[in-house]
């Protein structure tokens, strides 16, 4: 069974993510250190295309991408589908919402419990799957 406190600490994790994501997005931001304290060295994520992308490709084209658009995430339905001792597999939906057009994804991610992050878990694997992918006249290597 899972507990309603694990519930909250990974509704809350997820939403405090991508609050910094979307900051971030939008300039306001001067470092990542929230993201990069939160993600493990080793992971990994798929993205919607089905790109594989590590922590380091990650980290570095979140850099390039400081200030480049004016993003809208919400973040719905986050569910904790499994636990362990030290890990927690949970889902939710991911909403981008740009000036002229909305994209969707389902999207998994795998915890470890790590009290050391700033919000108890650290993230390990993460993988998006097109729930309603961007227009097609959108230009691929802006498609988020």
């Amino acid at each position: 069974m899972i507990d309603a406190e694990l519930e909250r600490l990974v509704a809350e994790e997820i939403a405090a993510l991508h609050v910094t994501f979307e900051a971030w997005f939008r300039g306001e931001l001067e470092d990542l250190h929230r993201v990069e304290l939160a993600l493990a060295d080793d992971f990994t994520f798929i993205s919607p295309r089905g790109d594989s992308v590590s922590y380091k490709e990650l980290i570095e084209g979140l850099y390039e991408a400081r200030g480049s658009r004016d993003l809208r995430i919400r973040i719905e339905n986050p569910e904790v589908q499994w636990r362990a001792a030290h890990a927690v597999l949970a889902t939710y939906e991911e909403w981008h919402e740009h000036a002229d057009y909305t994209t969707g994804r389902q999207t998994t991610v795998l915890f470890c419990i790590e009290e050391s992050t700033p919000g108890g878990l650290l993230w390990r694997h993460v993988h998006e799957t097109w729930i309603s992918p961007p227009p097609s006249w959108i230009v691929p290597d802006r498609a988020s």
